[in-house]
């Protein structure tokens, strides 16, 4: 069983207090789930990706430039650079790709011994805060 959570979830995000208790509450909820589940071989884990450049990002760029004079304004690939290079230490966004791929990692026979843990795919961002 996998869960998708977010580092929101882990050291919380000022702009959407919500959405960082529902994805802790995630995390909480996976590990008792695995520790429930583990006597009949189930593995349960998370991932918890950090910043991934999607439509979402792109929405909290439009609304950080509402109420910016124009000269202010920045374009969403000058901002979207300099939001990744302030939270990430690897100063780089996230893939799908890169979550489908420790997806199927923890999948796979490999990954029979991992359970109950929240793995960040997130260039640093949980280290680093």
């Amino acid at each position: 069983m996998l869960f998708l959570v977010s580092v929101a979830g882990q050291i919380g995000s000022q702009t959407d207090p919500p959405y960082s208790a529902a994805k802790a509450g995630l995390i909480n909820f996976m590990q008792c789930a695995a520790k429930d589940l583990a006597p009949y071989n189930v593995r349960v884990n998370a991932l918890s990706p950090g910043m991934v450049k999607t439509d979402l990002n792109e929405s909290v760029w439009r609304a950080s430039q509402v109420n910016l004079p124009p000269a202010e304004r920045q374009s969403y690939e000058s901002w979207a650079s300099e939001k990744i290079r302030k939270i990430s230490p690897l100063g780089q966004w996230q893939t799908p790709a890169e979550l489908a791929a420790m997806a199927v990692f923890l999948a796979s026979d490999r990954a029979r011994n991992i359970t109950g843990q929240t793995l960040n795919i997130d260039g640093g961002q949980v280290m680093h805060a």
